[in-house]
């Protein structure tokens, strides 16, 4: 990868790891590295370069037409490291095996077909009520910075309006929802929110990909590693209620609402 242009490591060991940690430690919001440091590089090195998770090479482009290609070309395999990360976090299982983590092609395809009806045009048409429903949610939930004032928070209306649109399409259930804490027995999670829930489990991603040694980390961090574990194992469980309750609910000849879900 020498042809490639590459960022100043920190660390010959750790390779640009070391950066990712330099960079929290700096930044006020711990969690999102990535995001301030991607285009630090970008301007760096250009729209390709490579970085090293200690001893493995990770070729970054930020070029919409190359991240297009890779997205869409089928012969294009996804990355192990990534499926890796995604597979589990810090030793509780997270994707799994499940469509997302799967990086055969060939071994994808049967299991995403599978999916098709519930994503055609004539399906999702019914469920655009719903759609309308989060969008006019999003607009009031910008509506007060509408002066230009204040800086709204953008970061967190997208997360909370992707939140919405998946429960309630999906799911028709409620992001807001608080599904119990203490009936789950959690001793590091009080808000069970799957709007909370989610940034846990994206903040044990981040921490997962940027920390080489998992087993170092479940040592030297146990508390913050069990947080991972109670919020994936509650997300987990919110689901397979939501599933059981509604194949019951379909056996049983009851009346179900029209969503993703209920085609799936």
């Amino acid at each position: 990868f020498s042809h490639i242009p590459s960022p100043k490591m920190d660390s010959f060991f750790l390779g640009h790891i070391a950066n990712f940690l330099a960079m929290r430690r700096e930044m006020k919001n711990e969690d999102e590295p990535m995001a301030t440091i991607i285009p630090k590089w970008t301007a760096e090195c250009g729209n390709l370069f490579v970085v090293f998770f200690s001893y493995r090479p990770v070729v970054v482009s930020t070029n919409p037409e190359d991240v297009k290609k890779v997205a869409f070309d089928k012969s294009v395999a996804k990355s192990h490291l990534i499926v890796e990360i995604h597979n589990n976090i810090f030793g509780q299982r997270y994707m799994g095996c499940g469509l997302f983590a799967i990086p055969d092609y060939e071994t994808w395809k049967p299991r995403r077909k599978s999916y098709d009806p519930s994503f055609k045009r004539s399906s999702l048409k019914e469920l655009l009520p719903k759609f309308n429903e989060c969008a006019d949610t999003f607009l009031e939930r910008l509506r007060p910075y509408a002066s230009g004032k204040r800086e709204a928070p953008m970061k967190e209306a997208f997360h909370e309006v992707a939140l919405d649109v998946v429960s309630k399409v999906a799911f028709s259930s409620d992001f807001g929802k608080e599904w119990g804490s203490k009936r789950r027995g959690l001793k590091y999670i009080t808000d069970t929110k799957l709007s909370h829930l989610t940034l846990i489990i994206l903040k044990g991603i981040m921490r997962s990909s940027t920390f080489p040694i998992k087993r170092l980390f479940m040592l030297i961090h146990p508390q913050e590693a069990e947080m991972y574990h109670e919020a994936i194992l509650t997300m987990r469980s919110i689901g397979r209620e939501c599933i059981e309750k509604r194949v019951k609910a379909v056996t049983s000849g009851e009346e179900v609402p029209n969503d993703i879900l209920t085609q799936m």
